[in-house]
């Protein structure tokens, strides 16, 4: 069996360092397919632990393989990117993708230290993967055109390009907004889409000959109420959430718009449920536009898949809070708004995001602070390693998609339209 007390101690002893390696990655904040500084600190450490590794994946992903073994592949997944600051100026790690990364690489360094996969026939696969946040079209959309990334996701990519493939098991975990718990698990994150409505229709003189117009700003807030009004015929947990903007409402004070664009996010709990809102929305920009003579097109760019954990994997994840905390102290079945592109792997293969608390001000903003380093840089490496250590131990937690090649097709085929 595995000595959990000696890894524990082993991570504790080595506490001090993590947090100044948390430090360290916090103060280098990057956006998506431009985390050149973190991919060089990463490499840093895989370096000085003799972990050999690929790097320059999609720009700035890497991927190393710890043992041998062939039985069973854990893979601790984790995001490197951040977001921009105040005023869009600067980056700033607002959503503590630095501190996954810290886990990746401390968990790393303790399965070395301890020996803990020697003849256990597991190997464990750290992959450090770009761009979760999905902004930045612009210079993604470019490196598409270039042909050096697939995707606007780091993930998407490296799920294309093979990079999971062999993989049997996603482990990662996710920083919370929790003030009265310690962790997280099993909780739930939206899919989404993204879509680009264009209203196109006439200019006219809106004070001397506004009936020869054809108002396109008209359309888009006719287009608003009717998904404002559609939203109410999904149920609650179905977890709908379509918000549109208006982006570009063209034309001035004196001239009837002829070009107008709403754009929006639709996400929803489930793929079904997400397909049939999506669909939807497309209804009511078609027939609002219809309703007003306006032409119309529709630009859809596919988001991420909703996130659906593992059970067997979270019955490790919990048993190991529990050597930390009471249940008490434990959150379970959060249903979250949220996205993010673990929820694509979640489709591929069993995966478990667990969340853990020591976070102070708000996610997405420049309040955003780490409060508790042990929590967030220590626990978090004990639940890690000892959901490593009960899967090595015991195969009840092994679980694993035998259709992997299977549901990887459908996926490239039907989400991704590759």
């Amino acid at each position: 069996m595995t000595d959990k007390k000696y890894i524990f101690k082993t991570i504790d002893e080595n506490g001090e360092s993590f947090k100044a390696l948390g430090d360290r990655l916090f103060d280098c904040p990057e956006l998506g397919f431009k985390e050149f500084k973190t991919a060089e600190i990463i490499k840093g450490e895989l370096d000085r632990l003799g972990i050999e590794y690929e790097s320059g994946i999609a720009e700035t992903g890497i991927k190393a393989v710890i043992g041998d073994g062939k039985d069973y592949n854990i893979a601790i997944v984790c995001d490197m990117d951040a977001l921009p600051g105040k005023g869009f100026t600067g980056q700033i790690h607002s959503c503590g993708h630095s501190i996954q990364t810290t886990i990746a690489l401390a968990a790393a360094e303790i399965i070395k230290k301890t020996n803990m996969l020697e003849g256990s026939g597991v190997s464990v696969s750290l992959i450090f993967t770009p761009a979760e946040e999905f902004i930045d079209f612009e210079y993604r959309d470019r490196l598409i055109a270039e042909g050096r990334i697939k995707y606007r996701s780091g993930k998407q990519h490296m799920i294309a390009e093979g990079y999971f493939d062999g993989v049997d098991c996603v482990l990662s975990a996710h920083a919370n907004g929790s003030r009265d718990k310690l962790f997280d698990i099993n909780s739930t994150l939206a899919g989404f889409t993204a879509k680009k409505a264009v209203f196109t229709g006439q200019a006219s003189h809106s004070g001397a000959a506004p009936h020869l117009g054809r108002n396109t700003l008209h359309g888009a807030v006719l287009c608003e109420n009717a998904i404002a009004l559609l939203k109410d015929q999904f149920a609650p947990e179905a977890g709908v959430k379509i918000n549109p903007v208006i982006t570009e409402p063209g034309g001035s004070v004196n001239i009837i718009p002829d070009r107008t664009v709403l754009e929006t996010y639709v996400r929803a709990n489930d793929i079904d449920t997400l397909t049939y809102a999506d669909k939807r929305v497309d209804g009511c920009i078609e027939h609002c536009a219809k309703a007003l003579e306006l032409g119309y097109e529709i630009e859809n760019t596919t988001g991420y898949m909703p996130l659906k954990q593992s059970k067997k994997l979270n019955k490790a994840v919990k048993n190991n809070m529990l050597l930390l905390c009471d249940e008490e102290m434990i959150e379970e079945n959060v249903v979250s708004s949220a996205s993010g592109d673990v929820g694509d792997l979640g489709f591929l293969v069993p995966t478990v995001q667990f969340g853990f608390a020591g976070i102070d001000g708000i996610f997405h903003s420049d309040s955003f602070k780490i409060a508790d380093r042990e929590n967030c840089y220590v626990n978090t490496v004990k639940v890690m390693c000892g959901t490593i250590a009960d899967i090595i131990d015991n195969a009840e937690y092994r679980d694993k998609n035998e259709n992997f090649a299977e549901k990887k097709e459908y996926y490239l085929k039907n989400w991704l339209r590759a």
